[in-house]
């Protein structure tokens, strides 16, 4: 589960290599919120092969660092990237991130809130 302002996500936690690749390719919904395990750095995503349009929410130290609304899907060559800073990525349905902003706290749990995501 994801926390933000107040509002609860159902979380699914990509951590494999093999799940990273995949995310959203070939779905056509999203029940809450995608979370990507990233090393510290900067990031690049793309919307190959999604079926529905996502914000992708870039996070560093428990702090949202950017934000990109309304990524729309593409197949084929790919040539838009959303790019940011961050240890996690979080894709969300389009339109679910309007009330986020830079600098918002973001906590991620896995099953409960005394089991914190490391």
């Amino acid at each position: 589960m994801v926390h933000i302002n107040n509002q609860i996500f159902p979380a699914e936690y990509m951590t494999t290599p093999e799940q990273k690749v995949q995310g959203m390719m070939g779905r056509n919904e999203l029940n809450g919120c995608m979370v990507f395990k990233m090393g510290k750095g900067h990031h690049s995503f793309w919307m190959k092969d999604c079926l529905i349009p996502l914000d992708i929410v870039f996070v560093s130290k428990d702090r949202i660092t950017k934000i990109h609304q309304n990524c729309e899907p593409c197949d084929g060559e790919c040539e838009k990237r959303y790019t940011g800073l961050g240890d996690h990525v979080l894709e969300f349905p389009a339109g679910e991130s309007v009330n986020f902003k830079v600098g918002d706290k973001v906590n991620m749990y896995l099953g409960t809130p005394k089991n914190p995501v490391q």
